[in-house]
């Protein structure tokens, strides 16, 4: 049961020191619901701390976010009052951070998936909701301290990323209201889309020529999916996060239904980014395999090779892709 904004306020009311983390290798709605909780808790007298749940650099595609500032969860030693973990609906997403679920006095989620395990102690969250910042607004208004630029912004950028620009099929009405509140305010959406996709260097782009140049087929067409290898990254001199935008670019070519792009990881295993058009729910299929997100956008990994993980994810979409079309899904 999800609890209201008044209701939330009133758990972290109760604590002093709060740790706040989302999930590992953040994209803009967990880095932007994370700043923006931070923004409101110390507006509100509170001692609070972002953690990253992982040793490497929080997204350089992000740095342009006003006090872009964490705390490795390896190197937090704290024992906190409360622990808030945003946009994450299962522990195991929590990189280092999960850590911090065993010691916090208390423990509360604010998500927007679907899928939330049940791991603390008090959650909110809506599956209806474009994106965690959605969530993280409503608390916002609910508290009563004004929302300043900064903490409009955090949430616009959330918001915006997890919406594709206002595209994906998770966009919704409440979409536009809130970001037609936060441009009230003062956040240029002009500039916001700019500095997150139009802001690319040279190796960024180059990192896409070689997606482009791998691109291969199956399902007649309707599954789309290429891979990018540590090596890439590396002679790029490039970061994971460099990635997050290439799966919309297959997904973009004409008659493709889902796209899937894989990335090495090394010893973590090989990482598929998911998308799709219409109906097809990604997150749905991504979950068989121990992954998660939304219909439109859903990610997995698997500590396989490339080549199997490759093959067992793309024969698993085409068939599955075949199947709804056979039954006139």
């Amino acid at each position: 049961m999800s609890l209201s904004p008044e209701e939330a306020l009133k758990v972290m009311e109760g604590a002093q020191s709060i740790a706040i983390a989302g999930h590992v290798n953040p994209d803009g709605d967990a880095i932007g619901s994370a700043l923006a909780l931070r923004s409101l808790l110390r507006a509100l007298g509170k001692d609070a701390v972002v953690l990253l749940g992982q040793d490497s650099a929080a997204p350089e595609l992000y740095r342009f976010l006003p006090e872009y500032e964490f705390v490795r969860a390896s190197e937090y030693s704290g024992v906190p009052d409360l622990f808030i973990v945003v946009d994450a609906s299962t522990a195991k997403r929590l990189g280092t951070s999960e850590r911090i679920l065993g010691v916090a006095r208390d423990t509360l989620v604010i998500d927007h998936h679907s899928n939330y395990e049940g791991f603390a102690n008090h959650y909110i969250g809506d599956a209806t909701a474009p994106a965690a910042a959605t969530v993280i607004w409503r608390i916002i208004k609910a508290s009563g301290i004004k929302p300043t630029l900064a903490m409009a912004t955090y949430c616009y950028v959330g918001i915006m990323t997890d919406t594709g620009r206002f595209a994906f099929r998770n966009t919704n009405a409440s979409a536009f209201a809130d970001a037609t509140e936060m441009i009230g305010i003062g956040v240029d959406p002009a500039r916001m889309s700019e500095l997150v996709y139009e802001n690319r260097t040279l190796s960024a782009l180059r990192l896409e020529a070689l997606m482009i140049d791998r691109i291969q087929f199956s399902g007649g067409g309707s599954v789309a999916y290429s891979f990018i290898l540590e090596d890439d990254l590396r002679a790029l001199g490039l970061e994971r996060d460099a990635t997050e935008q290439l799966p919309a670019t297959l997904r973009a070519i004409k008659g493709v239904e889902v796209a899937a792009l894989f990335r090495d990881e090394g010893t973590k295993g090989i990482h598929a980014s998911l998308r799709s058009r219409n109906t097809f729910n990604v997150g749905a299929f991504a979950s068989r395999f121990g992954g998660g997100g939304h219909a439109g956008a859903a990610g997995l990994t698997l500590k396989q090779p490339l080549d199997e993980v490759i093959s067992l994810v793309v024969s698993g979409l085409a068939s599955e892709l075949s199947a709804r079309l056979s039954a006139g899904t």
